[in-house]
Formats: structure tokens, sequence, C-alpha cells
């Protein structure tokens, strides 16, 4: 994967998470990949009366409903986040994620942005 230099830090932090994210190295995000890689942009979604998301990031994302998200599908979509988000570091989005402790699925998000590029379990 290669990220472009003058790209946003935004396009430039959703890109090398992406890969991050993409487990099995297909360039396609799928099942839990999916769900995982959904934790990372809640700080950019708009929440309801209740904590719940008002849009399906997921569904988004799937321009072409198969099921799956790949690069393409992410970098056209328009993804907004705090400024103060998007440090390709991912130490503010892991900040965020570790302070929701009570949230299963945005521990295993931070685990996996946590991980080394090598993609070590």
């Amino acid at each position: 994967m290669t990220v472009v230099a003058d790209a946003s830090p935004l396009s430039q932090m959703l890109n090398k998470a992406f890969a991050k994210f993409d487990r099995d190295g297909n360039n396609k995000l799928t099942g839990d990949e999916l769900n995982n890689f959904d934790q990372i942009l809640r700080p950019g979604v708009a929440l309801d009366d209740n904590g719940r998301p008002t849009v399906d990031m997921k569904q988004k994302l799937d321009h072409n409903g198969d099921g799956a998200v790949d690069l393409d599908e992410m970098n056209s979509t328009g993804i907004l986040m705090p400024a103060n988000m998007c440090d390709t570091d991912f130490s503010s989005l892991l900040g965020y994620l570790c302070a929701k402790a009570d949230d299963p699925a945005a521990l295993q998000a931070a685990a996996i942005l946590g991980m080394n590029d090598n993609k070590e379990a």
C-alpha cells in the first residue's frame, strides 16, 4: 500500500489504519476487520440521544453492497474526523478507544492499531 505524501492527514491516517485492519491482506475489509475499523470512525460520527451513531459507516463505505470495503471505496467516501484524531501514529485514536474500557469492540480496535506493522498477533 502506498500513501501519497501530500494527502491530507486524515487520508494518510485512514490509509495506514486500513492496512493494519486488513489482517488477511486481501486489500478489503470484511467481517470482523470491517467491524473493528468502524470503531476508529466513531469520533467523526454524530450520536443520537441514546449514544448510538446516527450514520452506519460500514454501509456508507460499502458503495457496491458486496459486504466488503476496499481502499477505493474508503477513499471516495466523505469521512469526517476531528483534526486532533488524525495523527498517523494513532496516539489520539488509541487514547479515545482505550478510554472506552467498557466497549470490547473499541478495545479490540485499539489492540489492532497498537500492533506492529508486520501484523503480529
